[in-house]
């Protein structure tokens, strides 16, 4: 009795003890799981079964929770195996679709084909879930569905169905999945059936068996059916809604059946499976009436295809594809550019007659549109199907017309037509495109500030190539673009022509170019690009003044009153972008002459530099010339050494340095004392020197010829400008030691004497005076009125034996009308003649109006 006790003692310890292992390796395996918030209640537990009331626990990756409920697990204490798994009740909320994977991943391994298909012994023999509540993220918050499927495994045969239902109309099955697999002589059997709410219907039939190594067998047929209301709703769930008219044209089913015989040789993984397989695959697709496919459009037509391969060579290859597709939808880019087609024709043919091979696949297609994106692409085609794989076109043409295009910035062109004429080929992580000829125009293009029309742009040759993702691309080509009119504030409208050059890559891009216009202005210009400096050097075309100013006829801003007719000028300069925006500029002017206004000069010459930085512009010239100045009066030669500096915000409020300011005039000089202008200062003061002023010339440039005399003037003469004009308060003038001779004999001098005995005395000295102080106040007013108070001291040796003679003189003189009665006196040009004329004219028209001048 007592050895019965110790062995029931034993094996009910042994009993504990297998319980303890089994729920720690139970514990030990759960934690192992990447599990969050696992929460599990045990309902009973035995040497054949466990069930467990309940079982909880979330997920990152994807994002889950999961409620299980009823769960059973029955197995087989000897072998292990589970006989029955079944699940009463559950709730599968997924939170977040899982992210794309990562494209730095390592890349996976290639799969090959398994040496034994038969179900594992060990897999249960069923599987029972009676009811499935899986809660996914949709387009407006949750979809909701319940799910059932049952699983049994007899006899190395594996059969299951799996149905889905709307949460809102539980009883009614909406999705049916159902079918079976089994293994013959360790290969697989598979046979499946979807249904899709009697809308759509898939069948596949899979037979591998060893025949002459292994044989594959299959076929498959998919219909489906114009969809019914609660598919449509659910369409609208998960995607923007079908349009009622796409509905409506979907009328016929769409068919889709394809099989296949296909002789496989043994132990290879699927890339040696592909070079050495033997058999026939056919395709057979019919879309009768318009079928819509998200992302796509409403499609129509069919599609033939079929291949035959012997031991990896093709001996057979035809495909014929006519599809259509209405109201296609456009990237939603290319339609805020404005592409819109109401429909596209879509045609793909090949004839394997040529004894094609699976790395050279011949292959035509055409792409036509209609609406306002007309298209019309064609090219034949070679495809590689063995990895790795690659393609390539020949022969590739491209029409395009697009009624109105607009592009980012307020751009819109009109009108704009396309045409090229290319080769291309891709391979797996790199791209080429070769352009035989491209033409494009537009009839009229738009932007904020520039409008242009008849645009032509040619590009006979070019070449571009990069890698898969597009990061670096190489190119090469010769572009020509000529534009009809072109329109903007600063230019006249003129027609315009640029060539360049582009080579380079998107790293480090050059662009060699020149512009021209139908004026004969011409400038040349190189661009250097890199992400992180790009800069531009320009050079103007030499101007040759005589035939023509260029300058003048493009430019707006040009001053009216400014012309060039004859010496020559030239220009370059470069220009940065990147990092910072920088410009230096140098304009070289030789033996220019021309008109100001109504100012005459001749021979300009010297350069001119400009610098542009941190929004400042600064202007220098250290050797300007101009050989004769006529304005009524000739001087000259003026020489002008001066800095001007301004920000871009205020460019005429800046500060003009003068160094040097010089002009030869009457035998003597005028200069301008070094000085520093503000020009935002509402007055700017001069202080004008004159040395040795031949006084003899200066008398010569008067109208009158009455006065004549000699010597040497000098003097100082504050010039104050100002809005008004100029004017000059106490400025003195002087002769030079030991003064000199003047002589006054007017036509009058008689009757002026006979009236007045005081004006006979003068006359009388001044017929033949010799003085020794010469001395002037000047004084001018922005009225253009001169007053000269001056002090004559001297003696005429003819009168009273040449007594002391002390005359005070005051003259006043109308500068603008004396320079007026120089001009029409001189000979100048007819278009200064004529400026003067209209200055006289306006002046009259001023002064009965009552206007002061």
């Amino acid at each position: 009795m007592r050895r019965w006790q110790k062995m029931l003692l034993t094996a009910f310890a042994l009993l504990l003890l297998l319980t303890a292992a089994a729920y720690w390796y139970l514990q030990k395996n759960l934690a192992a799981l990447p599990l969050h918030n696992l929460q599990y209640q045990i309902s009973s537990l035995s040497l054949r079964q466990l069930q467990l009331s309940s079982v909880s626990f979330s997920l990152d990756k994807p994002q889950l929770q999961v409620q299980l409920t009823d769960i059973s697990i029955n197995w087989q204490l000897l072998n292990s195996k589970i006989t029955r798994l079944q699940l009463g009740s559950a709730n599968i909320r997924l939170l977040q679709w899982p992210q794309t994977t990562d494209k730095n991943a390592a890349p996976a391994t290639a799969p090959s084909l398994p040496a034994d298909w038969q179900v594992p012994a060990n897999f249960p023999d069923n599987i029972n879930i009676d009811r499935l509540t899986l809660q996914l993220p949709c387009a407006a918050s949750d979809c909701h569905y319940l799910l059932s499927a049952k699983v049994s495994h007899s006899a190395q045969q594996l059969q299951y169905r799996l149905t889905a239902a709307d949460a809102a109309t539980p009883t009614l099955p909406r999705l049916t999945l159902s079918g079976d697999y089994h293994a013959v002589q360790q290969l697989p059997v598979l046979n499946m059936q979807l249904e899709l709410d009697n809308s759509t219907q898939l069948k596949l039939h899979q037979q591998l068996s060893s025949e002459n190594g292994i044989s594959a067998n299959g076929e498959l047929k998919l219909d489906i059916a114009p969809p019914s209301p609660w598919l449509i709703q659910q369409l609208k769930l998960w995607q923007p809604a079908i349009a009622q008219d796409a509905l409506a044209q979907f009328t016929a089913p769409v068919s889709v059946q394809s099989n296949w015989q296909l002789q496989l040789p043994p132990g290879m993984d699927l890339a040696g499976i592909a070079s050495h397989a033997s058999g026939n695959w056919q395709l057979s697709a019919n879309l009768p009436a318009p079928l819509t496919v998200p992302g796509i459009g409403q499609v129509q037509g069919t599609v033939q295809a079929e291949l035959a391969l012997e031991r990896g060579e093709l001996n057979r290859y035809q495909l014929n594809a006519q599809l259509a597709v209405k109201q296609p939808q456009l990237p939603e880019q290319l339609q805020q550019f404005g592409a819109d087609a109401e429909q596209l024709q879509i045609a793909v043919s090949a004839d394997g007659q040529s004894q094609p091979q699976l790395n050279a696949l011949p292959l035509s297609f055409s792409i036509s549109s209609s609406g306002d994106t007309t298209l019309q692409l064609a090219a034949d085609a070679t495809l590689n199907l063995t990895p790795p794989l690659s393609a390539a076109l020949r022969n590739g043409r491209l029409n395009l017309v697009q009624k109105q295009l607009t592009l980012p910035g307020d751009v819109t062109a009109k009108n704009l037509t396309l045409n090229s004429h290319f080769n291309a080929s891709w391979l797996v992580d790199s791209w080429q495109l070769a352009l035989l000829n491209t033409e494009a125009s537009i009839a009229q293009l738009n932007t904020a500030d520039v409008q242009a029309r008849d645009i032509r742009l040619v590009a006979a040759s070019g070449q571009f190539s990069g890698d898969s993702n597009f990061n670096q691309t190489t190119l090469r080509t010769d572009v020509d673009v000529n534009v009809a009119t072109l329109t903007q504030a600063q230019l006249k409208p003129l027609s315009w022509q640029w060539h360049g050059k582009l080579s380079g890559s998107t790293a480090a891009l050059n662009i060699d170019g020149k512009l021209s216009n139908s004026a004969s202005l011409g400038l040349s210009h190189q661009l250097r690009y890199t992400p992180d400096n790009t800069a531009v050097s320009w050079q103007l075309d030499e101007i040759f003044l005589l035939a023509g100013n260029p300058l003048s006829a493009t430019l707006t801003a040009w001053p009216a009153l400014l012309e060039f007719n004859r010496g020559r000028l030239s220009a370059g300069g470069e220009m940065t972008l990147l990092p910072d925006t920088s410009v230096d500029a140098t304009l070289a002017l030789s033996g220019i002459n021309g008109i100001y206004d109504r100012s005459l000069f001749k021979e300009l010459a010297g350069t001119l530099q400009m610098q542009y930085r941190h929004n400042n512009v600064l202007l220098a010239t250290d050797n300007i010339t101009v050989a004769e100045i006529l304005h009524g009066v000739s001087v000259g030669p003026l020489a002008l050494s001066a800095q001007y500096a301004a920000p871009v915000e205020t460019p005429t409020a800046g500060k003009l340095n003068i160094q040097q300011l010089q002009l030869l005039a009457m035998g003597g000089k005028v200069l301008v004392q070094p000085v520093q202008l503000d020009l935002a200062q509402a007055q700017q003061q001069l202080q004008l020197e004159l040395q040795q002023i031949d006084l003899s010339q200066l008398l010569q440039q008067h109208p009158t010829t009455d006065l004549t005399g000699n010597g040497r003037i000098s003097g100082s003469i504050p010039l104050q400008l100002g809005s008004n004009g100029a004017s000059v308060t106490d400025g003195s003038i002087a002769a030079e030691s030991p003064g000199g001779k003047l002589q006054y004999r007017p036509s009058a001098a008689q009757g002026m004497a006979a009236s007045n005995q005081g004006m006979k005395v003068v006359l009388n000295a001044l017929d033949d005076f010799h003085y020794s102080v010469l001395s002037s106040n000047v004084s001018y007013d922005t009225s253009g009125k001169l007053l000269l108070a001056l002090n004559l001291q001297g003696q005429n040796p003819a009168l009273e034996q040449g007594r002391a003679i002390n005359l005070n003189i005051n003259l006043e003189e109308d500068i603008p009308a004396l320079i007026t009665s120089l001009q029409l006196s001189s000979q100048i040009s007819d278009k200064i003649k004529q400026r003067v004329q209209q200055r006289i004219q306006q002046q009259r028209v001023n002064n009965a109006n009552g206007v002061k001048p």
